[in-house]
């Protein structure tokens, strides 16, 4: 992911504008999806949880950890029962966390496939863990 992240951020006018690279302290929310629409990243350093929020108040709890993404919902371009999930993500420890724009990050994976896969293997790798849960 690291090399995903300095692909993205190779150019330094592009970078400014498209990438962040945020510092998160602990039990701050740095991520919600419900207002967070036009973004995915990757936790670089640190670990939080994802919080669901359902409307009948209950609540489910997913760990993250380095290198696991956030917003990846966001490049479903049809509307999707993923989407209508509204969860948070906060920060157990401190943590840094990369974002970018969804246009720019999928032109970069249309440019460069191997970072495609890249992403599709980490979904996959947790999808199998929560499964396995």
């Amino acid at each position: 992911m690291e090399k995903l992240v300095r692909f993205l951020t190779e150019d330094h006018y592009l970078k400014s504008m498209y990438t962040k690279m945020e510092h998160w302290k602990q039990g701050e929310v740095v991520y919600c999806n419900a207002k967070d629409k036009e973004v995915i990243g990757c936790i670089m350093k640190g670990q939080a949880i994802m919080r669901f929020c359902h409307e009948n108040g209950d609540h489910r709890l997913a760990f993250l950890d380095q290198y696991d993404l956030v917003g990846v919902e966001n490049l479903i371009e049809w509307p999707d029962p993923i989407k209508a999930n509204v969860y948070e993500i906060i920060a157990l420890t401190d943590i840094m966390l990369f974002t970018a724009r969804k246009d720019y990050y999928l032109d970069h994976m249309y440019a460069n496939p191997k970072y495609f896969h890249c992403v599709l293997s980490q979904l996959a790798r947790k999808s199998i863990v929560v499964q396995s849960e």
